[in-house]
């Protein structure tokens, strides 16, 4: 009988044991806080860190493994800082896991997860959370008009005004054009007859998108030609005809003169 109690004794220890070493691993890891929530934020702009605390809170000698860590995979959290990582978890030994938000572009939430692979228990997640303002559009509005004409050999300082991006706006020649037309900076030369198309493009940041590009096109005309000076005109008939009478009459009257006095008395 005494055997027997015993063997029952033994057994509920074992039991006991066994329940106590599946409470263990069924609490598994303790987040604190549970998740991470970063409230609405101005896009491109980087939040303030926030850190979770994690533990392996399980009666002593049980230790809980942690197979794997897997940090968030939007580039919008980011772990600046983290001692916690694949191994063993005893008890009551917390590591911590520091985070930060970068707002995206794009307005609305954003979610993801800092995953544990806890050994016979899964997967357990910190929760994180974000939320974006969004992006502000910006567009570019040309401020220089093109010459007219705009000969073969010209050029022209070209300029625009873009959005609150603080990025340039840089010009181009856009490919339909590449043959008419050239841009160094802002000043863009006129290489042949056609029609010259020049684009205008500002990039965006987190804050703001890139602006829609904007174009700007004008015709390039034939160089002027030589100017070989302004010749004389050439007298009409009827005045050609006066003078030549005028010279003829004049002789004449030279001619009868001299004849006159010439003549004996």
């Amino acid at each position: 009988m005494r055997i027997f109690i015993s063997w029952i004794a033994k057994s509920l220890i074992a039991v006991a044991a066994a329940l106590g070493l599946q409470a263990a691993q069924a609490q598994g890891l303790l987040f604190t806080p549970g998740s991470i929530n970063f409230s609405n934020t101005a896009a491109g702009s980087v939040s303030a860190a926030q850190s979770v605390t994690v533990e392996y809170q399980g009666p002593t000698p049980f230790v809980l493994n942690v197979s794997s860590v897997t940090p968030p995979a939007n580039s919008a959290f980011t772990v600046v800082d983290s001692s916690c990582a694949a191994g063993p978890y005893p008890q009551f030994t917390p590591c911590t896991i520091s985070f930060t938000f970068t707002a995206p572009a794009a307005a609305g939430p954003v979610t993801d997860a800092f995953r544990f692979e806890v050994d016979n228990l899964g997967t357990q997640s910190i929760t994180l959370n974000g939320s974006s303002d969004g992006a502000t559009p910006q567009s570019i509005t040309f401020n220089s008009t093109p010459p007219s004409p705009a000969p073969v050999g010209g050029s022209y300082d070209i300029a625009a005004t873009g959005g609150e991006s603080g990025e340039p706006v840089v010009f181009s020649i856009d490919p339909s054009a590449a043959a008419i037309c050239s841009v160094t900076g802002n000043t863009v030369s006129f290489l042949s007859v056609g029609t010259c198309v020049v684009n205008a493009n500002q990039a965006g940041n987190g804050a703001y998108f890139a602006a829609p590009q904007k174009q700007q096109s004008f015709a390039v005309t034939a160089a002027p030609t030589a100017n070989p000076g302004t010749p004389e005109p050439v007298p009409a008939l009827g005045a050609w005809a006066a003078v030549l009478l005028s010279s003829l009459v004049a002789v004449a009257m030279v001619l009868v003169q001299t004849r006159r006095r010439v003549q004996p008395a």
